[in-house]
């Protein structure tokens, strides 16, 4: 009797563990299933060495922000063989895509084409990784909002980009970053997390006002506008900045006065046949929290170390 009990009891236990040994293998694999990237994200990301956690970073300007912001850096202007600022002119010298230690700029550079030529290549993969880099660092923000600059050097109309969410990355977004996002075709990017009811602050400063829905943009996607001065010599961008302000954006221009001096209150600008309340834009990047109403954002000139301009060329490209 004691044997038959004995014998039972073992038969039990090499069951019990059989049966753990299963579940654990079933979990596990439920786990890794869950925690793999869509394949066909996986095989862009291979394809081009681009990763969605690095995708987007920061810059010493977004670091000032409050709130955490992440910006998105291409090869700006023309640079990479694509038109990505199509409004570009003064601008291309003195873009802060120079700017920084030089020791880096190779490597910089470099990835930075590898973004811009990864975009062209691929619209929808490429904006497949940015919708997993904002729900990633949304998740690493405990769920609160977090700001968002897709044209960090660049001047793209992210409301004309298509976005689609694949019932695998819906799929793989819940599971990693417990965020639920409906399967299906979205307008653009931001309609995405708006949908979604994901906060999520967009912003950007444009030079590109021609056929575009601002209220729309504004409104609608919530997506946050600067409008930007390009010098004197620039007549298309000073007629945009006044139609600009006429819309309430606010514009952004350079001053030539050293990082230690105050910008003025205000200023009348000849050109824009208007006088404008002066707000200091280097204080931090979130011109989401700017007041509104057609008022002028100041930024202190900086020179950029990888493109030396003469002055003739900084006193036409600053507004005073």
């Amino acid at each position: 009797m004691f044997v038959t009990f004995y014998s039972t009891q073992k038969n039990y236990l090499n069951w019990l563990e059989k049966y753990y040994l299963t579940l654990k293998n079933c979990f596990l694999f439920f786990i890794m299933k869950a925690h793999t990237i869509p394949p066909i994200v996986k095989m862009f990301q291979t394809e081009t060495s681009l990763n969605y956690n690095t995708i987007m970073g920061v810059n010493p300007k977004t670091e000032k922000n409050k709130l955490p912001t992440n910006i998105l850096h291409l090869s700006p202007s023309n640079t990479s063989g694509f038109q990505v600022c199509a409004f570009a002119k003064n601008c291309k010298k003195i873009c802060l895509h120079f700017s920084g230690n030089p020791a880096y700029f190779s490597a910089k550079f470099k990835a930075r084409l590898n973004r811009t030529l990864s975009f062209q290549k691929d619209n929808q993969r490429f904006i497949d990784l940015l919708i997993l880099n904002i729900c990633r660092n949304y998740f690493k923000n405990a769920s609160k909002k977090i700001g968002v600059r897709l044209n960090g050097t660049s001047d793209i109309l992210w409301e004309t980009k298509k976005a689609f969410v694949s019932t695998a990355m819906s799929d793989f977004i819940y599971r990693k970053f417990s965020i639920f996002l409906n399967c299906g075709e979205y307008e653009n990017i931001f309609d995405v997390f708006i949908q979604n009811k994901i906060d999520i602050q967009f912003y950007d400063y444009t030079k590109h006002l021609v056929n575009r829905d601002i209220k729309k943009l504004t409104e609608d996607f919530l997506y946050d506008l600067t409008f930007s001065f390009d010098g004197f010599s620039n007549l298309i961008n000073i007629e945009h900045c006044k139609k600009a302000l006429d819309l309430g954006l606010n514009v952004a221009a350079a001053f030539n006065i050293k990082k230690t001096e105050n910008l003025p209150e205000k200023i009348y600008v000849p050109e824009f046949q208007r006088t404008l309340k002066i707000i200091d834009g280097d204080l931090s990047d979130e011109r989401f929290n700017d007041e509104k109403g057609g008022h002028l954002v100041g930024l202190r000139f900086k020179q950029p170390r990888g493109n030396r301009i003469s002055l003739e060329d900084v006193k036409s490209f600053c507004i005073a």
